[in-house]
């Protein structure tokens, strides 16, 4: 086989090697990977080694990133949490650059048969991605070899010898080299791989193997650009954060190759040199060294470098709205503080309703970035609640008020739920200028009615309470005037009275949901007269 043959098929195999490889170990180490940082013990360096065993199973630091920016966004983990992790996986992935070292010529036929023989013959779900990613590593170390022997011949070209002198006087350039072969790999360990191979062969030295190694780290960042266009807040910097890690890792690898070269004092060179004879074991230790150098660097200075990030690219304000401001750990002992503190959280969700209703042209049945924040606050309450009853032997009156919350939060989902049903309804019902007019009162009134639930939910004032029981009363003020409005513009059309009447049965939902809850506060507020907001029960929803 000819030097250009062995070339393109080692590249073709290596290709296709690294793509099962990256796919196969994902499969099989991402669901664990969820699991071992959802249990995590919050210690720091605990937390780089995982972070170090999950970046040598995944082979992705972008994939490790993007796993841990979903688990922070759906609160399974805090973002500090996340950190020291998406900084030591990059350490992780060097892992499969020793492993190409291997000399494996003597029996590289046989290990590709037998891992391919394993996937065709396993028909184990939780064996296939197993036998898959070991396929794939034997294939992708096969078409390094063939590539090797490719590229064998090309250090006595008159041409190869040319390309090298050019980079040999600009390491700049071979860095540059190395960034746009990691950026077309989408894979800074694939690109390391290829220079490793390629410098085993001869066909480059090792001022220009080190700088291309250096610029791998940048290759992916026009990628992770892309995959975290619609992020904010949180998530994008978490993405910023492996950015960052990349851009110190090029700045700190540049200045101590320079330092080396230019005052001959012994340092990453030196040191991989000394490590092994072997060129490509050397250029592998050069790959972990500047990936463990900027970790270990950056772990100093990653709090301040976070809040730097956090500058540049704030909390998104749904970010906020799903955070609890009032409720805390340090507040469970004390059981009366805390349920305090938590129906502050309670009127929080009951403002973020007014929030739902108010996306203008924006349907109910998709989940919005307000309709998350609310699901996540309402989790929070609700596993608030949970460990401040299994945490404190309440009194019959604390555990009854407790109780009494508990149906408030309740109550408050199902409220979301049907303004959400509302909006759906309006949507659907604003051709003519009459139904306009009729989705705009209804939507003002049911405005109004959770502005009142949000205030005496804040403050638990008997006066707030009561009002917001006569204004929600089945023949109160608010609910009669609403009422009589839809049936003066209904008049006279059949068709338009039909039309409202699902929707003034949706606000008439709304108005006996915002009674129920008058009701349930009554009971929550030490301070309020129970006897004093025992009105009328309101009937169930009537229509038009």
């Amino acid at each position: 086989m000819g030097m250009l043959e062995s070339l393109v098929l080692g590249l073709g195999l290596f290709f296709v090697g690294l793509q099962s490889v990256g796919d196969n170990l994902r499969r099989v180490s991402a669901s664990s990977f969820r699991a071992a940082v959802a249990k995590s013990t919050g210690s720091v360096w605990g937390d780089c080694l995982m972070g170090t065993v999950f970046g040598a199973l995944m082979q992705s630091a972008t994939a490790v990133t993007f796993i841990l920016v979903s688990m922070v966004s759906s609160t399974v983990i805090d973002s500090q949490s996340a950190l020291p992790v998406i900084v030591w996986a990059n350490v992780g992935l060097t892992f499969l650059a020793f492993v190409a070292t291997f000399n494996i010529h003597p029996i590289v036929a046989y290990c590709v048969g037998f891992a391919g023989i394993l996937v065709g013959v396993i028909r184990k779900p939780g064996w296939r991605p197993a036998a898959g990613a070991l396929f794939g590593v034997a294939l992708m170390l096969y078409g390094l070899e063939t590539m090797g022997r490719g590229a064998a011949p090309l250090k006595n070209m008159v041409w190869f010898h040319a390309i090298i002198a050019t980079t040999a006087s600009a390491p700049m350039l071979a860095f540059l080299v190395g960034i746009v072969a990691a950026a077309l790999l989408q894979s800074n360990t694939g690109a390391a791989l290829l220079i490793i191979t390629l410098t085993g062969a001869g066909a480059f030295n090792m001022n220009q193997a080190l700088m291309l190694i250096y610029g791998t780290n940048l290759g992916a960042i026009a990628l992770r650009a892309i995959l975290a266009s619609g992020l904010r807040g949180t998530s994008l910097r978490l993405v910023r954060l492996e950015d960052l890690f990349c851009v110190w890792s090029g700045i700190l690898m540049i200045a101590l190759f320079y330092l080396e070269n230019l005052t001959g004092i012994p340092l990453v060179k030196a040191a991989v040199i000394a490590f092994n004879p072997d060129r490509r074991l050397q250029v592998a230790a050069a790959f972990l060294l500047s990936n463990l150098l900027p970790a270990l660097t950056l772990m100093f200075v990653i709090l301040p470098c976070w809040a730097v990030l956090k500058r540049i690219w704030p909390d998104a304000r749904e970010e906020k709205d799903s955070r609890p401001q009032y409720i805390n750990e340090q507040a469970i002992g004390d059981s009366l503080t805390a349920m305090d503190l938590l129906a502050k959280e309670h009127a929080r969700l009951l403002r973020h309703i007014r929030d739902v209703l108010a996306e203008n042209g924006k349907s109910g049945s998709g989940s919005s970035p307000v309709q998350e924040a609310f699901s996540t606050l309402a989790g929070e309450a609700e596993n608030f609640a949970n460990r401040l009853s299994s945490h404190n032997q309440l009194s019959s009156d604390a555990a009854d008020r407790l109780h009494h919350m508990r149906e408030e939060l309740s109550l408050i989902r199902y409220l979301e739920e049907s303004v959400i049903e509302f909006k759906d309804a309006a949507i659907r019902l604003t051709e003519s200028n009459k139904e306009k007019e009729v989705v705009k009162k209804l939507t003002d009134a049911i405005d109004q009615l959770l502005a009142l639930a949000a205030t005496a939910a804040d403050t638990l004032n008997a006066n707030d309470i009561e009002t917001l029981r006569v204004q929600t009363r089945t023949h109160g003020p608010l609910i009669e005037d609403v009422r009589t409005f839809c049936m003066t513009a209904a008049e006279g059309d059949m068709s338009a009275r039909v039309s409202l009447l699902a929707l003034v049965d949706d606000f008439e939902l709304v108005g006996w949901m915002t009674h129920r809850l008058s009701k349930l506060l009554s009971n929550i507020s030490p301070a309020t007269e129970k006897a004093s907001v025992t009105g009328d029960a309101p009937a169930a929803p009537q229509a038009v």
